[in-house]
């Protein structure tokens, strides 16, 4: 039996508005679960215990690999590093070890804040090289057309965006993102349906690239 033209329509229109429902309930419980920790002020101790099981992976002051097998995680912002653990934690970003690993599953939200705060904290030198090919020049236009509203001027990242810093990380690991990217198997900016990526040649990507890989992540913004 088949379905009338106004029963789907009723249908889809009840899915829909379920849809914006869900959505705005978990905006709701997200804001609801930033609010409860406006006072809080993280155990950097804490942290710093919790972080041994990171350092599996990321190492000892969270440098990471070089290569990019594993990003490089010390000093990235607060509010970066919490959106990135809870997304790992619910399984919007998928990679068991940071959940086995890292521990990520017994963990509640001062926990997060304990060790994002420990990692946030951290301050290393770390001179990040980058692909052998792709021209910064180049590659700062670009960066300046599409990547600076969210990204900032100097790769810095903006809190407003819940953009990361991108500048003092490995590029093969961003490279590997922007595939991810590409490939809607991570949803960048927040939008299933963004196609930033999808306009650009590969020796455009490097070129981008290049130019993070040229700024200096202690310039002051």
């Amino acid at each position: 039996m088949s379905l009338s033209r106004s029963l789907l329509a009723a249908l889809f229109a009840a899915t829909v508005a379920l849809g914006l429902s869900l959505s705005s309930q978990a905006r709701d419980d997200y804001e609801a679960r930033n609010e409860a920790l406006d006072d809080y002020e993280p155990d950097l101790e804490a942290g710093e215990v919790m972080f041994r099981q990171c350092a599996l992976c990321h190492g000892k002051h969270g440098q990471g690999i070089l290569g990019g097998k594993y990003p490089r995680i010390a000093g990235l912002p607060e509010y970066y590093l919490m959106n990135a653990l809870r997304d790992y934690q619910t399984g919007k970003r998928g990679y068991d070890a940071m959940l086995v690993v890292g521990g990520l599953k017994t963990y509640d939200d001062r926990d997060l804040m304990d060790l994002a705060g420990y990692i946030a904290d951290i301050e290393i030198d770390l001179d990040v090289p980058g692909p052998e090919e792709g021209s910064a020049r180049s590659g700062r236009r670009l960066y300046k057309y599409d990547c600076k509203t969210c990204h900032g001027r100097k790769a810095e990242g903006k809190s407003r965006k819940d953009s990361p810093p991108l500048r003092g990380q490995y590029h093969e690991y961003l490279e590997r993102q922007i595939q991810l990217f590409i490939n809607k198997e991570r949803i960048h900016a927040d939008d299933p349906e963004d196609k930033t990526f999808v306009a650009y040649e590969p020796d455009e990507l490097t070129d981008i690239l290049a130019y993070i890989a040229s700024l200096d992540d202690k310039d002051d913004d």
